[in-house]
């Protein structure tokens, strides 16, 4: 199971990898000789590791991390960049908050709070099979409002896996595929309500703010993503019930299970109640001085007040934080910084959107459906850091708020559900061996469409009352 939770660290083509690496290189080396009208020689640079970047996140023939190192030694190396301005980069404010929250997730799962609020949770809402259903699906989003997607996943799986199995549900099983899909779509789906669930979130505000001064605070984002989660979070429970349709089981042995394993966690420890006292002291210090302060400033308050209070300890932050994802975002963020200093993304914009476009729904549109299939295809990461630095130049250039555009981004990049390589929590669903590939697919495909149609939806009539204009 470590390699299903760990999938982005281990290439998926090792056997032809030399291939695969003479392949980027030929590229990188391609793109280098074209003639390109009234391109620099640093922005042709800058498209020739982009490209290469592109196909190494979508062919995921090196981890990620590695490739973050290809990134930052392709930067000076091709003179795109002065080294000191590349290494600079890296140094990114985002990639800090991103640390930060590891850092901060390691305790809450460690201490058992996580795991005491889902046993809880569970044990007192899930009577039936749709409102264990609809409970899994809920604290899992809970969850990913304040861990990143794929810890809850990891967090959840084993509860889950016992649940369907004191069940007596068999792989395959339209019970089983219901409690996971369950799991892994309320972990997708909650990732996205704060800036906590994930990275992409400061990875894209980070690329706003250094392309147009312009920035998306703490209690904005959740403000205009929450009305998406939740509608989302509504459907896909009634796709779940379509899901475990005509199958009855029984839940006395599961809900025995939930009881005895919350009654063999005792009292809240001493250490799951200071791990509450700091997350709470940070989401309002987030919420109230986050734009006085910075995201990232916050999260080191908190840092510091976990370790201070001994609910957080190093050999632990260690092992739980991946420090490799870290890597991958500060080269991403080098790399998009490049792109839109020496121009190379208004190239690469105006060569793969209609150079006609002038219509705001129309790039708003294409750059969303861009995502949501891009994400289906690599990391939804990646996806970001591709998308990103492209659109909002366009975007200012036909006066679409570029707010707008980082959140057309960013936010069907996080609602992908069809297939493993987009998001390790549809991994381990998939990996459980309760869910098959091709449901997966069957149903991801439903939940993508309505993702897309809700999300463009809130984006046209809520926005704007927040001071979003069209």
């Amino acid at each position: 199971m470590s390699n299903i939770q760990h999938w982005w660290r281990v290439s998926r083509k090792q056997k032809y990898r030399w291939a695969w690496l003479l392949t980027a290189a030929g590229l990188y080396f391609l793109v280098q000789s074209l003639t390109l009208q009234g391109v620099t020689p640093q922005a042709q640079s800058a498209l020739a590791i982009f490209t290469v970047s592109v196909f190494l996140w979508v062919t995921n023939s090196l981890p990620m991390p590695v490739t973050g190192i290809v990134i930052l030694f392709l930067l000076p190396f091709s003179g795109a960049l002065k080294p000191e301005q590349s290494f600079a980069y890296f140094g990114s404010r985002a990639v800090f908050f991103v640390m930060g929250v590891f850092i901060l997730a390691s305790p809450i799962m460690r201490s058992g709070l996580s795991t005491r609020l889902a046993l809880s949770w569970l044990s007192k809402f899930g009577k039936t099979q749709n409102t264990l259903a609809a409970s899994i699906l809920a604290i899992s989003a809970l969850l990913a409002c304040v861990i990143s997607a794929h810890a809850v996943a990891a967090m959840l799986l084993p509860i889950v896996l016992e649940l369907a199995r004191a069940a007596k549900a068999r792989p395959g099983s339209r019970f089983g595929s219901m409690i996971f899909f369950a799991m892994g779509w309320g972990a997708v789906l909650g990732a996205n309500a704060t800036m906590l669930g994930g990275a992409r979130a400061p990875l894209a505000i980070d690329i706003l703010k250094n392309t147009t001064g312009q920035t998306i605070g703490f209690t904005e984002w959740t403000l205009l993503n929450a009305p998406i989660v939740l509608a989302m979070l509504v459907a896909s429970y009634f796709l779940l019930t379509r899901v475990g349709r005509e199958q009855k089981v029984s839940l006395d042995q599961a809900m025995d299970y939930l009881k005895a394993q919350a009654s063999a966690l005792g009292p809240m420890s001493m250490r799951e109640k200071n791990v509450v006292l700091v997350m709470l002291i940070t989401i309002v210090l987030w919420v109230g001085f986050s734009d006085q302060w910075g995201l990232e400033t916050v999260a080191f308050i908190g840092v510091m007040l976990a370790f201070a209070l001994r609910v957080a300890d190093w050999r632990e932050v260690e092992a739980d934080v991946n420090w490799g994802i870290i890597l991958m975002y500060g080269s991403a963020i080098a790399l998009s910084k490049t792109l839109t200093e020496t121009g190379g993304s208004d190239f690469i914009a105006s060569t793969i959107f209609p150079k006609n476009l002038t219509s705001h729904d129309g790039l708003f549109l294409l750059v969303a459906a861009a995502g949501v299939t891009l994400t289906e295809f690599m990391s939804n990461a990646a996806a970001v850091a591709m998308l990103t630095p492209i659109a909002i130049p366009l975007s200012e250039s036909i006066g679409l708020d570029a707010r707008i555009i980082t959140l057309g981004c960013v936010l069907p990049a996080g609602l992908s559900f069809m297939f493993s390589i987009s998001t390790p929590a549809i991994a381990m669903i998939v990996g459980s061996g309760y869910v098959r590939p091709s449901q997966a697919a069957k149903w991801g495909l439903i939940l993508n469409i309505l993702s897309y149609i809700i999300f463009y939806a809130v984006a046209r009539f809520y926005w704007p009352l927040l001071g979003l204009t069209w």
